[in-house]
């Protein structure tokens, strides 16, 4: 245990003390609150463009009846009689387009443009146009829009929770999704740094004067956990001064300030897709529904967690390979269970966290780190917090015996390939 104190305090003291080190945990936080800061502004900078756009109609039949319906999107609508001139025009300019109605009924309509259109583009104008042909629809059966509209029940839906703060749905999915993909960059990235640092060792046979000093697996154990807490300090500092920044950017650029009513009307200028509840995900109030300190204990024992399980096997594949050119056939399927939790975080827990397969994959020690992560905002109970901690600094203690009895002979292994042939055979050897 001595020995192990020894080596974590070593690899710590001597990784955070470096420049490298100091200059990315106060960059890294820079770049989120900037990255954060910037698409802010696009938002709004893309809700509020007034750049509009010709759109010529060439409708032969008659099916639009001279006109289109009043939007407030950005489209000048011009009727046409003669396409060439049309197609003239905007080959002449970007900002030109030109609809060609192929028949009576509008399913046979056709878009043309100089260049590339956008998804925005094509659906708002299917939007419209088909708005223009159920209102002429309905016309010729002696009804109109205005009726129509009266039958409609405008629905406002207010989401709370039993104790009446707001749900804060959306800030929870970015929460948790934020801290699930920084845990994922920051496993594999320590992780790979403790493969390589392995594997410089054991090429330069600086490993053989250590392991004359102290056991394989003590060294392992004690760089292991060292890096962790390199980690786990540079995962704090970013979190805690993320927040702080992007803090500070949000009242900067006033985002507390902007009248909820005109981000709206603003909103309207695009798609209902498109939109996409903008003005509910800056809502500052919603952060009153996370329950901050569940989020930080799930934060650290998952990412120190996680970050255990996955070094200790980038480790053993360290000590088994003597180039890193033959990582690439063991990196694969170690690191498919991450990746995979990263996806069902992104697919499932964040469509319900309270599924089956959110629930199962947060309890699988191999996805949990991520996946746990992601459903921790949600309000998920103690207990299953626990239990989920439980099972994986268990299989954290099956794998580093595992992995240790890797270590112990690949560490002092030179000139030959390994092979999962090979690695089988390490771990079936007694000590």
């Amino acid at each position: 245990m001595k020995n192990i104190l020894l080596i974590l305090k070593h690899e710590y003291l001597t990784r955070v003390t470096k420049k490298s080190f100091i200059i990315m945990t106060l960059l890294g936080p820079l770049l989120i609150a900037a990255f954060y800061g910037i698409i802010f502004l696009i938002s709004f900078s893309e809700l509020s463009k007034t750049e509009s756009k010709t759109l010529y109609v060439f409708d032969p039949y008659n099916s639009m009846e001279g006109q289109l319906p009043k939007t407030k999107s950005n489209y000048n609508f011009e009727f046409v009689t003669d396409t060439v001139v049309a197609r003239k025009s905007i080959s002449e300019n970007d900002a030109q387009l030109l609809l060609h109605v192929g028949n009576q009924k509008g399913d046979s309509i056709q878009l043309i443009a100089k260049k590339g259109l956008s998804i925005t583009d094509k659906q708002q104008l299917k939007e419209i146009l088909s708005e223009h042909y159920f209102n002429s629809r309905l016309n010729k059966k002696g009804l109109s829009p205005g009726m129509i509209d009266s039958l409609h029940q405008k629905i406002t839906m207010r989401d709370e929770m039993l104790s009446g703060q707001k749900s804060g749905i959306e800030i929870k999915s970015g929460i948790g999704y934020i801290g699930a993909f920084i845990i994922y960059l920051f496993i594999f990235m320590y992780g790979v740094m403790i493969m390589r640092g392995v594997t410089e060792e054991k090429n330069n046979r600086i490993v053989e004067i250590i392991v004359s000093a102290v056991k394989p697996f003590e060294l392992m154990m004690g760089k292991i956990l060292g890096v962790a807490m390199v980690g786990l300090t540079q995962f704090l500092a970013w979190i805690l001064l993320s927040g702080i920044f992007v803090t500070v950017l949000s009242v900067a650029i006033g985002a507390n300030s902007i009248d909820t009513n005109e981000l709206q009307n603003m909103s309207q200028s695009i798609p209902q897709s498109q939109a996409g509840g903008l003005s509910e995900i800056i809502d500052m109030s919603q952060f009153q529904s996370l329950n901050f300190a569940k989020i930080l204990i799930g934060v650290v024992v998952f990412f120190f967690g996680g970050f255990l399980l996955y070094s200790s096997l980038f480790a053993a594949i360290g000590s088994a390979v003597d180039s890193d050119t033959e990582t690439q056939q063991f990196m694969l399927p170690v690191s498919m269970p991450l990746i995979l939790g990263l996806v069902i975080a992104q697919i499932a827990v964040i469509k319900d966290p309270n599924s089956s397969l959110a629930v199962w994959s947060s309890m699988i020690p191999l996805t949990s780190p991520v996946v746990m992560m992601v459903r921790i905002p949600f309000d998920v109970s103690w207990a299953e917090i626990g239990i989920s901690a439980v099972l994986l600094f268990s299989t954290f203690f099956l794998v580093v015996w595992l992995a240790a009895k890797i270590y112990r002979i690949g560490i002092l292994s030179y000139g030959q390939k390994a092979s999962y042939k090979q690695i089988f055979k390490w771990l079936r050897m007694k000590d």
